[in-house]
């Protein structure tokens, strides 16, 4: 073989292995997953997207690939008895009313901040753990056991996840916090069938409370159906008052214009008109004393005998 084919061959054995080489660099990022690169321990500020990326190879760059659509799940608190690995009093919460409980939740979250989350992997999920149960035992302490295990339980959670997220981008932990899920708060076992009994006394004096109001909004209802009727019937009588009272005077003021024409002619009028108005009452029976004249005119006109 002579000098040329020999340096021709060390030629394409260098350049393969050369390539070889710039191919291990080739990183291929993959739908909702993103690179961070480390050049000699240190994190560069741009995150690989998807795609095909080449990094420095034999060790200058090293590559964390972290999800970004992965939603992930961390648990605060301890729904049930702490373990051995367990702190003694793990998942115990006190309330705003001075009550023991024991609450367990659930947050949902994903990498917001690909280069943030690497940065911060070792102290990441013990600070967030950390975190979230500060704020569910703040949470906590601001409602009575009733609220917190009843109609405030959607509200406490509501709570939890607007710390966290505050918390999350103050310490930089380059995370999205979903939602908060309050998945047990009850009070401990010690004292748990006396608490349920309470509650069961609780929930029969709202019972008979909600009967006794329905009752007294019946009772009501009956009432003021009445009173309606009442009213209706004294305003109709009223009325017809009123109007006969206006009759009345009409008849008066024109019974007094005819007075003030002729005074005799109306006494008479008003005199004839009251016998007329009585006569029927006595049958037209007359009874006289001696001597005692009769006007007959009163009874209308008389037909004269015939001759």
């Amino acid at each position: 073989m002579s000098r040329q084919q020999r340096v021709a061959g060390l030629l394409a054995l260098t350049t393969v292995i050369l390539l070889s080489v710039l191919a291990t660099g080739l990183v291929a990022v993959e739908p909702g997953e993103s690179v961070v690169v480390r050049r000699f321990g240190r994190v560069l500020d741009r995150p690989m997207g998807a795609g095909l990326h080449w990094v420095a190879p034999l060790g200058i760059d090293r590559i964390d690939r972290v999800r970004t659509d992965e939603v992930r799940r961390l648990r605060l608190g301890l729904a049930g008895i702490p373990g051995a690995s367990d702190a003694p009093g793990a998942g115990e919460f006190l309330s705003g009313d001075q009550n023991v409980l024991r609450a367990e939740a659930v947050v949902q979250y994903r990498v917001a901040d690909p280069v943030a989350f690497v940065v911060a992997v070792d102290r990441r999920e013990a600070l967030l753990v950390a975190l979230g149960e500060a704020s569910l035992s703040r949470a906590l302490s601001r409602r009575g056991i009733d609220d917190a295990m009843g109609s405030e339980r959607l509200a406490v959670a509501v709570e939890v996840a607007g710390s966290l997220r505050d918390d999350s981008d103050r310490f930089g932990l380059g995370l999205a916090i979903l939602s908060v899920n309050l998945t047990e708060v009850r009070p401990p076992e010690e004292v748990r069938p006396d608490f349920a009994a309470t509650q069961a006394a609780r929930s029969e004096v709202d019972t008979r409370l909600r009967e006794a109001q329905g009752h007294a909004d019946r009772v009501l209802a009956a009432s003021a159906s009445e009173v309606g009727t009442i009213l209706d019937r004294v305003h109709a009588a009223a009325d017809r008052s009123v109007i006969l009272a206006r009759s009345r005077a009409d008849r008066f003021r024109s019974i007094l214009t005819e007075l003030n024409r002729s005074r005799s002619m109306t006494i008479q009028r008003i005199y004839l008109d009251a016998i007329r108005e009585q006569w029927p009452r006595v049958g037209r029976t007359v009874v006289l004393a001696p001597d005692e004249p009769l006007d007959l005119s009163i009874l209308g006109p008389v037909d004269e005998p015939r001759p």
